[in-house]
């Protein structure tokens, strides 16, 4: 367990928080930036440098055109204010983390190695502290909690800058899912 990896994972909640729940064009736009750079360095180990250019690039380009198309729009925030949107991201995580924990339980009695990046857990049992928090969990948890927070802009929001919002965290929940269930992409 990485604390990096934790603080990162607080970030992408926060960012996604704040661009979902927010009146200002500007402050949803950083807050989606935040998010989608913070999900570019969740990995262990981290990508190499020209990967991580060019998500950090595509990364600032969405939060600009976000930012853009905001201007012109009418403001769109959240029916619901932003302690909500958190409880609803963090309840979003902790089943990211339940999933995680299913899956490398079930992992664990097929005798596939459990976690990322070397950590205990192939074949055997394994205990709750070991299989909680890997790299590959807290992906996870940061997908889950990212498609909870994306889902209702997405469906529910006027055509505009919150839906878009709400299909870029879906889009970016989608990937972290992918790496968090299936491991990184070779």
């Amino acid at each position: 367990m990485n604390p990096a990896l934790i603080a990162i994972v607080l970030a992408i909640g926060a960012g996604a928080v704040v661009a979902v729940s927010t009146r200002d064009g500007a402050a949803a736009a950083i807050g989606l930036a935040v998010s989608l750079l913070a999900s570019a360095l969740l990995a262990e180990p981290l990508p190499s440098v020209g990967i991580l250019g060019v998500r950090i690039v595509a990364a600032l380009l969405v939060a600009t055109l976000i930012r853009s198309a905001m201007r012109a729009g009418a403001r769109q925030p959240s029916p619901l204010g932003w302690p909500s949107e958190a409880f609803l991201a963090t309840a979003g995580a902790v089943a990211g983390l339940g999933i995680a924990v299913g899956l490398a339980a079930v992992a664990a009695a097929g005798g596939v190695p459990v976690g990322g990046g070397g950590e205990p857990g192939v074949g055997g049992p394994i205990d709750a502290g070991s299989a909680a928090l890997t790299s590959m969990a807290l992906t996870t948890a940061a997908g889950t909690s990212l498609l909870v927070l994306g889902i209702a802009p997405f469906i529910h929001g006027q055509p505009g800058a919150r839906r878009a919002i709400g299909l870029v965290l879906i889009t970016q929940a989608v990937l972290l899912l992918r790496i968090g269930i299936a491991g990184p992409a070779v």
